[in-house]
């Protein structure tokens, strides 16, 4: 929960000229308005100005948002308007950068209040329903006229060229019995810089409409518009929609609507009450109320009240079926008010769930589609991600399925498309790294259109998610004026976020030649390279920060390559791929984004190698393909998710820190996995294994909540010295749970392993230990036994630790619950000891000697 407020609505006027019927200040459950003053007195706006004053200075705070509100704001004319104007200004302009806003009707609004606004810079949002027929359905005045003339006079007064900069957008409510599509004409047609879509204020106890019965038409509604405006190019953005694609990406929403990230919001009524959000009054009489005034308590005071926390507390405060819910880090739950429930208050998931769950899951991953929709046809929505029926369970069991590993890689590719979509080249000026930007992404939408397996396969490469989410995080990061935050090679400047931002023609390069496109655009250029993702590289000499490159996928050939402008074959440097059935991975020693996934490093102390020479290629095609082997054989449960999640594979330099481990832990992109280059004691398979733990385990705590997190915690366990975050501590734990399925398997040998069926010791057959090459399996066996009970004893005492002090939420406790099962099962089957080795090996003997 953050620790200050600085956004603030003021309810300036309490009576409005409009009878609005589903308004929630007058129509809703809270009438609190009939006992109120009708306008904010010049002392309340004083004290007001008082109080935010203070808590910005205390809190450092750099910038304030206040939008006046009402009921109608309008009404308080010019002349009190900009009395109150003038008090903020004076009280606040020295203390914060503050952001003005009035909300209004529009139906008053003229040159005299516009003259005003302007000169005191205030913005203008107007609220508008769509054209004459939806408007009308509920924006009337109290006689029954239409208001809709009124609202567009103003709009249109707003439109000007010398009020234009006042205007700041349009809100809508959604009605379901209005055409969609109308409406989304109608707004556009007042060429609007921003549009919201708000869902009609209901609760449990007063459930909004839904015509026939469907149980998500709100999901409909708003999917119909949303499809339009990507396939029109989305010529303004709407604030619901990138919300939800903000919040996709674990960035903060802006909304109190969707996401998770806290709004820091007061409101303050006429009488100088701090009320919580003002959505509350459709909840019940008084719902809003915080007993605080602003003569007698600081905003601090208003931010430490339980409503207020309780709003503000992430996960803390959501229900038990939110906290279960895949998609509950973008949707957050929904409003507040809109959990609202008789009886158990908002302890509940929203009214509109069901419309939740489709847009948190369809609106980001769309973006890239370009589908258009024809007019008043209903498109086909596209599938919800889920994880098949039992994926999860087989997760937490240990190995998964080929199924479930599947789904998570459809969940990792809707994010990816949706962090891609959200990369607006518009941004980027008009630099040659700009134009490639441009370019690129055009093209990559053309190919979507017409190659979308293709292009699909291609965003499914795991350093395109890694690329996307650290670029938009520089981004923010750039925006909120820390550069190296979230960077991990220290600060970048705005023309290595351009490179960034180019490298979307690299991915639309790799798209085109997949395809079999030819096509000819201009590529970022590092280090002498300009990169394909998971195709290669070609190399440019005596380039600027880009380099015209000719994409071309020979067909007469089996050499295929891409060609520069000479369109010589010398120039392209590969990506080298593992053919081997028992491990199908690329080994990518080229890639831009293959090194920060994996740890924390200084652009001085890089971590990934570069490109491995013909006998360190060599090399790794051994080892590779025999661990990929021994996994196939020994725990065949495990090593097909893995043939099916794993990718990439990136050679790595050991570190000094880490010369007893030959894998750099780190939050992986889905799909990769990071390994040391092999040596004679590297247990490759052992590092696959642990990798492919924690990249299912990453995916699968993306779309599930596992834990409590509103407090952190440290839980301590067998294999660190001192305890770790809880995190760390269900990754290490999932890891234990694999090896020692592999560990066991070591011991008694690919014919007896399974949970199915555990074959007595004598049946296995190997060389008599007396003989040298005897001895040695003996030894092996060893080791492979107490490595195994190392393993369960790890694994048995660090699930009872998270379970009784990770504060796991109901995802996180069903996994749990199924870790302890396996790690039962495996302690109740142990490894047979090497005394029981040996009389099985005498026995077996003596039996074919008789």
């Amino acid at each position: 929960m953050p620790s200050f407020i600085d956004q603030y609505v003021l309810k300036v006027h309490g009576a409005c000229d409009l009878a609005c019927d589903h308004c929630y200040v007058y129509e809703h459950a809270d009438q609190s308005w009939r006992t109120k003053p009708r306008t904010m007195s010049p002392a309340v706006a004083e004290q007001v100005a008082r109080r935010i004053a203070e808590h910005a200075r205390r809190h450092a705070i750099p910038t304030v948002r206040i939008t006046l509100h009402g009921g109608e704001p309008l009404l308080l004319g010019v002349a009190r308007l900009r009395e109150l104007i003038r008090t903020f200004r004076t009280a606040l302009d020295d203390v914060v950068q503050l952001g003005l806003h009035i909300q209004t009707n529009g139906v008053t609004l003229d040159e005299a209040f516009l003259e005003l606004f302007a000169a005191s810079g205030v913005q203008v949002g107007v609220s508008l329903d769509g054209d004459l027929a939806a408007n009308d359905r509920h924006r009337r005045y109290a006689n029954g006229r239409s208001s809709h003339a009124a609202v567009l006079r103003g709009l249109a007064l707003l439109r000007r060229q010398e009020f234009r900069h006042l205007y700041g957008g349009i809100l809508c409510t959604v009605d379901v019995e209005n055409d969609p599509i109308a409406v989304y004409e109608a707004l556009l047609e007042q060429a609007p810089p921003h549009l919201d879509f708000l869902l009609p204020q209901a609760t449990w106890e007063h459930p909004p409409p839904r015509p026939d019965g469907t149980p998500a038409p709100y999901a409909a509604w708003l999917g119909r518009i949303h499809a339009r405006w990507i396939a029109d190019g989305r010529p303004v953005p709407i604030r619901l929609f990138d919300a939800l694609t903000a919040a996709a990406w674990g960035g903060a929403s802006g909304s109190e609507a969707v996401g998770l990230r806290p709004v820091a919001l007061a409101v303050v009524d006429t009488d100088g009450s701090w009320e919580q959000a003002d959505s509350l009054k459709t909840a019940y009489d008084g719902a809003p109320a915080t007993g605080m005034s602003v003569f007698t308590h600081s905003v601090d005071h208003l931010a430490a009240h339980p409503g207020v926390a309780a709003r503000n507390r992430n996960y803390a405060d959501l229900c038990a079926t939110c906290l279960a819910c895949p998609v509950v880090n973008i949707c957050g739950g929904g409003l507040y008010a809109h959990r609202y429930r008789p009886g158990n208050g908002f302890d509940n998931p929203s009214v509109y769930c069901a419309d939740l769950k489709l847009l948190a899951s369809e609106i980001p991953a769309a973006r890239m589609r370009g589908i258009p929709v024809p007019r008043g046809a209903d498109p086909t929505p596209p599938p919800v991600h889920r994880l098949p029926d039992g994926a999860f369970d087989a997760f937490a069991a240990g190995a998964g399925t080929v199924r479930g590993t599947e789904a998570l890689a459809d969940m990792r590719l809707s994010l990816t498309r949706a962090l891609v979509a959200g990369m607006d080249p518009r941004d980027g000026g008009t630099s040659d790294l700009a134009v490639a930007a441009a370019l690129g992404r055009q093209l990559l939408g053309e190919l979507d259109s017409g190659h979308p397996a293709v292009t699909a396969e291609v965003l499914r490469h795991p350093f395109v998610l890694a690329w996307a989410r650290g670029h938009l995080r520089r981004e923010a990061a750039a925006g909120a004026g820390d550069e190296s935050r979230d960077v991990g090679d220290g600060p970048r400047d705005a023309w290595d976020r351009q490179r960034d931002r180019a490298h979307i023609a690299g991915i639309a390069a790799a798209a085109a030649w997949r395809a079999g496109v030819t096509t000819r655009l201009p590529l970022p250029v590092r280090d002498g390279l300009a990169h394909l993702p998971g195709v290669g590289a070609v190399r440019v000499e005596g380039a600027g920060p880009t380099a015209e490159v000719t994409v071309e996928r020979a067909v007469r050939s089996p050499h295929r390559w891409i060609g520069g402008t000479d369109r010589s074959p010398h120039r392209w440097i590969g990506v080298r791929r593992l053919t081997t059935p028992w491990l199908p991975v690329a080994l990518d020693d080229l890639d831009p984004y293959r090194a920060a996934p994996f740890a924390d490093v200084t652009r001085h102390d890089p971590v990934a190698l570069d490109r491995l020479s013909p006998r360190q290629w060599t090399a790794w095609q051994v080892a590779l393909s025999r661990a990929g082997r021994e996994l196939s054989l020994l725990v065949p449960g495990y090593a097909a998710p893995l043939r099916e999640a794993l990718r990439v594979v990136v050679p790595l330099r050991p570190t000094p820190e880490d010369r007893h481990s030959p894998v750099l832990l780190g939050r992986g992109p889905f799909g990769a996995a990071g390994l040391a280059m092999p040596t004679g004691t590297t247990d490759v398979a052992a590092v696959l294994l642990q990798e492919f733990q924690r990249t299912k385990l990453d995916a699968l705590m993306d779309a599930y909540v596992f834990f409590d997190t509103s407090v952190p915690a440290f839980v301590p366990v067998p294999w660190r010295t001192a305890p770790v975050p809880v995190d760390e501590a269900l990754h290490g734990l999932y890891a234990q749970v694999a090896l020692a399925e592999l560990w066991r398997a070591r011991a008694i040998g690919p014919a007896h392993h399974g949970p199915a069926h555990h074959e007595p010791v004598q049946a296995h057959h190997g060389p008599p230990f007396e003989t040298p090459r005897g001895r040695d399996r003996l030894r092996s066996v060893q080791a492979a036994g107490a490595a195994f009970h190392s393993s369960v004893t790890w694994a048995d005492a660090a699930v009872d630790a998270l379970a009784a002090r990770a504060r796991p939420a109901p995802a996180g406790a069903r996994f749990l619950a199924g870790l302890r099962t396996a790690i039962d099962r495996l302690g109740a089957d142990p490894v047979p000891t090497a005394a029981a080795r040996r009389r099985a090996s005498t026995a077996g003997r003596a039996g074919a000697s008789a």
